[in-house]
């Protein structure tokens, strides 16, 4: 390989590590605000889910609540806006692919993708939806989930889907993220485990007086319980794209920087046989003319 061709792929690589590290380091901000939001709100989402579950001997029969003859079914599936953060769309995207395929084996299924990658693939499999939600990559706001959660509890009242699945990427830390699926309507009371954690206590089984009546908290209450936990799996997958993507840039700053170590050491070898062979070749001409 020739000197000019050697310092051209270092500038090449050196540019790559400079763009890779300021993306690591614009994504080590924005990870750690994400996390502190996704943390900040686990708290609220899981006492919210202990206290749903000690009211499930009461509500567990009531109509909005009961399991319906399945027809027609709605995945949320959450991915990303942007890329770049390793195999986390790939993943997530993945696991959605086979959750869907599944649920098709017993009903129609319909698809309300959340970021624009989700978007993408499923236009690419030329997968049919009416609603999409994107824009919610950065920390995303309870205002700004809840026309998506307005449309999911009135298409489940209406009877226009009987299930209700989200499938979404769980932060577990910095460095692994783990998809999950859970059935959002009807509640699943095993599955509010997800967000309730530990009983908090040895009455958690036992049946809730509840006033001023049972339909009221059905109506008012179910709703904003799905729609914090819709908001608590965006947060918990912003944070998992973010440490995703932060990683993935240290893993490619470290593979550029690897790389301008090689191509310079072989830059200074051939660098240092040219002048060896510059050095015969004088020398070779003075004992000529010598």
């Amino acid at each position: 390989m020739e000197l000019k061709e050697i310092r051209l792929k270092i500038q090449s690589v050196s540019n790559i590590w400079k763009l890779t590290g300021a993306l690591e380091t614009l994504s080590a901000l924005k990870m750690k605000k994400a996390q502190k939001y996704a943390l900040a709100s686990r708290p609220f989402a899981q006492r919210m889910g202990r206290l749903v579950r000690r009211m499930e001997p009461t509500l567990k029969d009531k109509v909005r609540l009961r399991k319906r003859k399945l027809r027609d079914a709605l995945a949320v599936v959450i991915a990303s806006d942007r890329g770049f953060c390793g195999s986390f769309n790939q993943n997530i995207l993945k696991r959605a692919q086979e959750e869907i395929e599944k649920l098709e084996e017993k009903s129609n299924v319909a698809i309300l993708p959340v970021g624009k990658k989700a978007v993408s693939f499923f236009k690419k499999r030329q997968r049919n939806f009416d609603h999409f939600l994107t824009g919610i990559g950065n920390f995303g706001s309870l205002e700004e989930i809840k026309p998506m959660s307005d449309f999911i509890i009135k298409s489940y009242i209406e009877n226009r889907y009987q299930r209700v699945y989200l499938i979404w990427t769980d932060f577990i830390s910095t460095f692994c993220q783990n998809p999950k699926t859970i059935q959002l309507l009807p509640l699943e009371w095993d599955e509010l485990k997800e967000f309730a954690g530990e009983a908090e206590d040895a009455a958690e089984n036992a049946e809730t007086k509840i006033e001023p009546s049972a339909d009221m908290l059905v109506k008012e209450i179910i709703p904003q319980l799905v729609m914090y936990l819709i908001y608590q799996c965006v947060l918990e997958s912003n944070a998992s794209e973010h440490s995703a993507r932060m990683t993935a840039m240290r893993n490619a700053s470290d593979n550029a920087r690897e790389r301008v170590g090689e191509l310079t050491l072989a830059y200074n070898k051939a660098r240092q046989e040219q002048i060896t062979n510059e050095v015969c070749e004088i020398s070779s001409a003075k004992e000529v003319l010598g």
